[in-house]
């Protein structure tokens, strides 16, 4: 059993490890999500100012390409193509100087009049973009300019490196808006040149075609300040990477720009995390020990105190002392009370031991059988019936066991009701049975608690009660299971009557006033037996009548028009044979209110009569007669297949005379009937 102080400690202890765990959480979802947002934030003005480092850079080139486009030595260049024009302004150092790979220069027929390349990286010539090159032969869109101050600057990704690309219109310096041809200049947006970028923005930057880019999600998780959208990858603990889509310069969006930043924000969330945590414990722990310290001091060694007191007592029954306590709390006032309880028990003693007088004094005037009983199922003491010994126990000493007085089951029956009633205190009642000078006798046992470890059974001789009770509980029960039953077919009659209401098509409704016949065929023989003092037979005399009155009427015919002559006298069968006889004649009669009287008017006769080691039942009309052309054996009537098959039930024979309209002879013989015990 855990003691008062274990129960306290867990208990607090369970309730500062709760308290922790949702502050924990609280502060998890609050503190974590405040430096999310602020990280997240960091990753888009981070992105924010790559992009717009990325876009200085075009615009940049845009501005010195402008220089060259507005010049009319340009002009003139692509006119005449002279060699004094790419000596003097077309130098390695110019492009170097500029920061500019390449430049193009075409006429206005779209013919390369001159083109150049610089790597950057070595400072050296190099061989100008073929790629753009024959991308332009193909697409001509950067070659056409609607007028001198037209300008397409922009990305432009055709094979592994992406670009920065302007295209301008050249023109003469003075008035003149004709133009002459067209300037391209560009930079390769390589990996030094990514580098440039990332080391002047301090971030990790890559430019990549959108195909190959797996940072891009299908919801963007915010927008730049540009309109962009942002994508979110942190990538692990240490770099989170931020990626945006860029529009080509044809507008077409095709290119990536990812961004990795160091996830500064977020290792100081998980630092701060690890100290609020240890707070917490901390904090919970000088708690908990200040808590119990004060719980100990002011309650439990008290309560301990008190319960060693009250044990002290208790086994040695010394209702005569009493606890001392000061204060005046609530321990102090339980051990008042306690004092005022053991004064009581001491004024007890005396009358438990009047009671005891009393008791055995009512038991030694009782008729029943008295056996006192140890939890190991010895005797020890017992009391026969004073008028008769209606069990006579052995010839034994008085120390006997249960085995020996009853058999070996009945025996162990007992002793799992004795473990029971001394573990719950609650009397248990045993009912078996026992022969007794040649006559099976009932018995009821009453157990209940005689003190520790022992029991008083009380056993009383209940046959002749048993027997009556049981005779009476099963006829109640037949009969309300008729009257139920009764009750359930007159339901479902009603039920079919208001259903057919829904349908108007006449063979719908004629099947449901079928079924509510026959429910109600059924439900008149259990209402027979319900009102007759025999539950297992019915009047056939008085059943039979009835039934055909309630077709004629629900037909709607009347007595007047369809003369009914039935010839029953004193015919009782059992409900086996009377429902399916019923059954029968509801079909029988029912076929012939429907199809043999066709002015209205007739005779319907039902006979029923002992013949030989049997009974004949005769349904049989003077309407138009049963049709020559049909075998009521074999037909889709469901009425004459029920007809038929009720016949086979009760195990008889029928048979059709059409000579005098339609008559229908059934001979059987009453089925045997055994009432059952519910």
């Amino acid at each position: 059993m855990t003691s008062l102080r274990k129960k306290t400690l867990i208990i607090i202890g369970a309730t500062l490890i709760g308290l922790i765990i949702v502050l924990y959480m609280s502060s998890q979802v609050i503190i974590v999500n405040s430096f999310a947002y602020l990280e997240q934030e960091e990753l888009k003005n981070d992105v924010q100012g790559a992009r717009n480092s990325l876009y200085a850079e075009m615009e940049n080139i845009e501005k010195k390409t402008v220089d060259w486009a507005v010049w009319d030595e340009s002009y003139d260049f692509i006119q005449q193509r002279n060699q004094r024009y790419i000596d003097s302004y077309l130098m390695d150092e110019t492009f170097i100087n500029q920061r500019i790979n390449f430049a193009l220069f075409y006429n206005t027929s779209n013919d390369l009049v001159y083109s150049k390349g610089v790597d950057l990286s070595t400072n050296d010539r190099t061989l100008p973009p073929r790629d753009l090159i024959e991308h332009l032969e193909t697409n001509s869109y950067l070659l056409q300019h609607e007028n001198g101050s037209s300008k397409k600057t922009g990305l432009l990704f055709l094979t592994d490196t992406p670009m920065i690309v302007t295209s301008q219109p050249v023109i003469r310096s003075y008035g003149d808006d004709s133009i002459g041809g067209t300037i391209l200049m560009g930079r390769f947006l390589d990996q030094a040149e990514i580098n440039l970028l990332s080391d002047e923005n301090y971030l990790t930057l890559d430019i990549k075609h959108a195909e190959n880019s797996s940072m891009i999600t299908e919801e963007p998780d915010m927008m730049l300040d540009s309109g962009e959208y942002l994508f979110v990858n942190p990538a692990n603990e240490r770099m989170i990477y931020g990626s945006i889509m860029l529009d080509d310069i044809y507008g077409e969006p095709s290119i990536v720009l990812d961004a990795g930043v160091p996830r500064r924000i977020y290792q100081q969330s998980k630092a701060t995390m690890t100290y609020f945590i240890m707070i917490l414990l901390l904090s919970g722990a000088v708690f908990g020990v200040v808590t119990m310290s004060l719980l100990e001091n002011l309650f439990i060694s008290r309560l301990n105190n008190l319960n060693k007191e009250i044990r002290y007592i208790g086994e040695n029954q010394s209702f005569s002392r009493r606890i001392f306590e000061e204060g005046d709390d609530e321990i102090s006032k339980l051990t008042v009370s306690m004092n005022r309880m053991f004064k009581s028990l001491e004024k007890s003693e005396e009358l438990i031991s009047k009671r005891d007088t009393t008791i055995r004094a009512i038991i030694e005037a009782m008729p029943d059988m008295v056996f006192q009983i140890k939890e190991d199922g010895r005797v020890c003491n017992y009391k026969l019936s004073t008028d008769e010994c209606l069990y006579e126990s052995p010839d034994i000493p008085l120390d006997i066991k249960i085995d020996d007085v009853l058999p070996h089951e009945i025996a162990a029956r007992e002793m799992e009701i004795i473990q029971e009633v001394l573990k719950n205190g609650k009397m248990q009642i045993m009912q078996y049975q026992l022969p007794v000078k040649g006559e099976v006798r009932d018995f009821e046992a009453r157990i209940v608690v005689n003190g520790e470890n022992e029991v008083l059974s009380v056993v009383k001789d209940i046959t002749e009660v048993k027997q009556a009770e049981e005779a009476r509980k099963k006829d109640i029960l037949l009969k309300e299971i008729h009257h139920r039953v009764k009750n359930n077919l007159q339901i479902i009659s009603s039920l079919l009557r208001l259903q057919s209401r829904k349908f108007t098509d006449s063979e719908v409704v004629e099947a449901f006033r079928e079924s509510q016949h026959r429910a109600r065929s059924m439900a008149l023989a259990h209402e027979n037996l319900y009102n007759s003092k025999n539950l297992e037979n019915i009047d056939l005399q008085t059943y039979i009548p009835t039934l055909v009155d309630y077709l004629v009427s629900s037909y709607g015919f009347s007595r007047d028009s369809i003369k009914i002559n039935i010839n029953i006298k004193n015919i009782i069968f059992g409900i086996d044979t009377s429902i399916p006889i019923g059954l029968i004649i509801n079909e029988l009669v029912s076929n012939s209110l429907k199809h043999a009287f066709r002015e209205g008017t007739g005779e319907i006769r039902v006979e029923l009569y002992p013949e030989e080691d049997g009974f004949v039942l005769k349904v049989s009309d003077n309407g138009a007669g049963f049709p020559e052309d049909m075998d009521f054996r074999d037909t889709d009537s469901l009425g004459l297949q029920l007809v038929s098959s009720l016949v086979e039930q009760i195990e008889g024979n029928i048979e059709l005379d059409r000579s005098h309209g339609t008559e229908f002879t059934i001979t059987f013989k009453e089925l045997s009937y055994k009432r059952r015990d519910y």
